[in-house]
């Protein structure tokens, strides 16, 4: 359990809800999560010391994006120290509501309905999103470097499909491309 007041702000988390800022999330309704991490390099001149921060973003709630509730929660860290607050809500993110949400497209899918994972449009047949439009046949899967998502195709040395990290539920595209993918 996470309970504490941030900048005057109550901050309140458990494995049944995330609450922030007068918003309140129960984790087995949530529609969406979405994490990331930012780094940030300054470089000082006389010498050379270079300046390392990191920008932590965590948001869970539901759609439509800006209109329906959500609990967005920011923080920073400098060089590599993760802000423990951001770490809780991540982890419990990946323990309560990642894996419900992942049965629950997999569901739609299997029962011939289109979803909506991280601005990719999946289905039976196959995925969209961008320019790309492909089918399972031949897919490698979907990795994860520098801040965005890569769908691969087997062979090809370049990825057909960038997805920024900050799409909501995108870091479900692995999983789902892995049970899909033929």
């Amino acid at each position: 359990m996470l309970h504490k007041e941030r900048y005057g702000v109550e901050l309140y988390a458990d494995q049944n809800v995330i609450s922030f800022d007068g918003t309140t999330i129960e984790l087995a309704k949530a529609e969406f999560v979405g994490y990331s991490v930012v780094r940030n390099e300054m470089r000082v001149p006389l010498n050379m010391y270079v300046h390392t921060s990191s920008q932590y973003h965590f948001e869970m709630g539901f759609f439509p994006v800006n209109q329906a509730p959500a609990v967005v929660f920011k923080d920073s860290g400098v060089r590599s120290n993760t802000p423990p607050d951001w770490q809780f809500l991540v982890d419990l993110s990946k323990a309560y509501v990642e894996p419900r949400l992942l049965r629950e497209f997999l569901a739609a899918v299997e029962a011939g309905q289109t979803v909506d994972v991280g601005k990719v449009r999946i289905d039976r047949n196959g995925f969209a999103g961008g320019s790309v439009s492909h089918g399972w046949d031949g897919i490698e899967g979907v990795t994860f470097e520098k801040g965005s998502y890569f769908v691969r195709v087997r062979g090809a040395r370049k990825p057909i499909l960038r997805i920024p990290q900050q799409n909501q539920n995108v870091m479900l595209l692995p999983q789902i491309f892995d049970v899909l993918k033929r």
